[in-house]
């Protein structure tokens, strides 16, 4: 999304529509080279952010797709949508090493 508004996210997805043929997909990874336990934390924090669709609550360091995400969360907000947290893992989790992580969530907007 580079240096896009969320604003700007949001009238996107507003043009899509919300016909039950539309699948939007978002991508981000959350929090980037803390230890295992930071990274939870951060990226615990991300999670309630999004869920609670607080798109101010997701900091530089929070998300690296933080812009494309809030835009969501600023659709899902104006358009009546609840996010519900699928699974919140990090690479310590499915690759080994837990000195240096990177987080990742997944959420499902109804």
């Amino acid at each position: 999304m580079g240096i896009a508004a969320p604003s700007e996210i949001n009238a996107v997805l507003e043009r899509l529509g919300d016909s039950p043929e539309t699948v939007v997909v978002i991508s981000s990874d959350l929090s980037h080279y803390h230890d295992y336990a930071t990274a939870k934390q951060m990226d615990q924090a991300t999670s309630v952010a999004i869920e609670k669709l607080r798109p101010d609550d997701i900091g530089h360091d929070s998300a690296c797709g933080r812009i494309a995400v809030s835009g969501l969360l600023y659709f899902a907000r104006e358009n009546g949508l609840a996010a519900r947290t699928l699974d919140l893992r990090n690479s310590g989790d499915t690759a080994g090493r837990k000195d240096r992580v990177v987080g990742y969530g997944s959420y499902v907007f109804e």
